[in-house]
């Protein structure tokens, strides 16, 4: 792939906060042989362009009782408003403009099954103009890697191997999909959610928020990381860093085949697979991104379908990503 207006140094910032969120500038700095004025201003330039953000992440199918949904939808000439409905839901944390099998895909995480079945049965089927809703029903996430393979793809572009930079691999990026399911304590989701806006606000800045010491805070953030529920990490807009092209599969394995997951993870330009049911009968939701049109059908055509008993049930061309959050419910 041709490198993009971000440069070596750039991504070298993104990999290194994509280990560790809350480095400090003055080490990263050290860590990059710049001036810390050089760090603040990358820093400040790829979070104001909307390239890189720095948040909390998890998976919520580690914590006990919460739920997750995909859903495509197809809506007839009044998207904008469909849109504006879905963005300002607090459960939807994810939603895309999409062309395919679906006019928009959005994600929502709920705490209860009765909180689920409202979303599907009445928030999703009052939209404006919304004609059909399809839903996959997350049962286990199996890739999640916060789009650390397309920051490495484009560290690899301006000639750095990732590793020589301490870049994290996807496996590594892979949140609390291992994790044992546990329930979640109230007041560890609110300091989740706290730390939405902005990962590295100031445990000080946090704690006003919601009224407990800067003491307490760190000691929930250090409870979360610990146990490998959450990582306070960079993670960025591929479609903003350059031409990248973005596209949702939805995958079913014919019997008696079990799907190879490891072969599927080690895709390149996989990067998420959730496995669920839904979406035309499809065992696997994945997520694509590949460096133009050319790479992601090649992609489809030599990797994904060359798979044993692997067959595509679903399809759907990311336009525009719209919403993109990890905010947990509280209950």
């Amino acid at each position: 792939m041709e490198p993009t207006g971000v440069d070596a140094t750039d991504l070298a910032i993104v990999a290194a906060l994509q280990r560790d969120g809350r480095m400090p500038l003055a080490a990263l700095a050290e860590r990059l042989g710049i001036s810390v004025y050089a760090a603040t201003e990358r820093y400040r330039r790829l979070t104001e362009s909307g390239a890189m953000r720095v948040t909390a992440v998890a998976n919520p199918l580690a914590f006990d009782n919460y739920c997750q949904v995909i859903v495509g939808l197809r809506v007839d000439g009044r998207r904008d408003e469909a849109l504006a409905r879905l963005k300002a839901m607090r459960e939807v944390t994810y939603v895309v403009c999409a062309l395919g099998d679906a006019d928009i895909i959005a994600e929502a995480v709920v705490y209860s099954n009765a909180a689920m079945d409202r979303f599907l049965k009445h928030d999703l089927r009052t939209l404006p103009g919304c004609s059909r809703v399809q839903v996959f029903s997350c049962g286990r996430l199996v890739l999640d890697d916060h789009n650390v393979s397309v920051v490495n793809r484009l560290l690899r572009a301006h000639g750095v191997e990732p590793a020589d930079c301490g870049a994290l691999t996807k496996r590594e990026a892979n949140v609390g999909a291992d994790a044992a399911v546990r329930a979640l304590d109230p007041r560890l989701a609110e300091t989740f959610n706290a730390l939405q806006d902005d990962g590295r606000a100031s445990y000080q800045t946090v704690g006003e928020r919601l009224g407990v010491t800067h003491t307490a805070v760190r000691g929930r953030i250090r409870r979360l990381e610990e146990d490998g529920l959450m990582r306070i990490m960079a993670t960025v807009s591929p479609m903003r860093l350059g031409g990248f092209r973005q596209a949702f599969l939805g995958l079913a394995v014919r019997p008696p085949h079990v799907m190879d997951v490891d072969a599927l993870v080690d895709i390149d330009e996989v990067t998420y697979v959730m496995s669920g049911v839904g979406l035309g009968g499809a065992d696997y939701l994945i997520e694509m991104i590949a460096d133009d049109d050319a790479s992601l059908w090649r992609t489809v055509d030599r990797s994904i379908r060359t798979l044993p008993g692997v067959e595509q049930a679903w399809w759907a061309s990311t336009v525009s990503v719209e919403k993109e959050s990890y905010e947990l419910a509280v209950r």
